[in-house]
């Protein structure tokens, strides 16, 4: 796999520079902690090291029967939870059926859960009026479980607002609105019934 963790890890730095303008190397060496990419396999019911960078061991024993099943997501301090004591680690994890796809949908998934991991941090957002307002019109717009759980916050929101806005302004990838680009980013099973979000462009 390591064309998919080459490929992952250059997609994954470059989606936080360009929506954040932040150097994810130079972030994991100021928290002193690796990056992890794990591939959820929903087929198998069974996470998979995309990297080889795990001990096999530690990954057999703590990791590789974890329950997870969704498009992706990001975990600071991974190592907590795992009760993994000799080593401290970033996860990103992403559906293998995933890999391979078109950028127009795995950036917008992977800003979503940079986010997510700016969150965790407790890094707040440079949010300007537009997007606070585009990050409430978020959370509207999401289906009550969803925006309920303590992850889908207001800080989050904000960083995926601030995240979108740039990289639509910029010209980057082919979501020609905010809007557009936010609507690839949050799946239909995390949306209201009758999804209809109110984005200031």
């Amino acid at each position: 796999m390591q064309h998919e963790c080459e490929r992952i890890r250059k997609d994954l730095a470059e989606q936080f520079k360009h929506a954040f303008g932040r150097d994810l190397d130079a972030l994991l060496c100021a928290r002193g902690r690796e990056l992890w990419i794990i591939g959820i396999d929903s087929k198998k019911r069974e996470l998979v090291d995309v990297c080889g960078t795990i001990d096999p061991k530690l990954f057999d024993a703590k990791i590789r029967w974890t329950r997870a099943d969704t498009d992706a997501g990001f975990m600071a301090d991974a190592h907590v939870p795992l009760g993994i004591t000799d080593v401290k680690a970033d996860v990103f994890l992403l559906n293998v059926e995933h890999f391979g796809k078109a950028e127009d949908f795995l950036y917008p998934l992977m800003v979503h859960e940079l986010a997510h991991y700016l969150d965790q941090i407790d890094e707040d957002p440079a949010a300007s009026d537009k997007d606070k307002n585009n990050a409430a019109a978020m959370l509207i717009a999401m289906a009550p479980n969803v925006r309920d759980h303590p992850s889908h916050n207001h800080r989050w929101a904000q960083h995926l607002a601030v995240g979108a806005r740039r990289l639509v302004t910029d010209g980057r990838g082919g979501h020609k609105t905010i809007k557009e680009f936010v609507e690839a980013a949050i799946p239909e099973y995390d949306r209201r019934p009758g999804w209809d979000i109110s984005i200031r462009e």
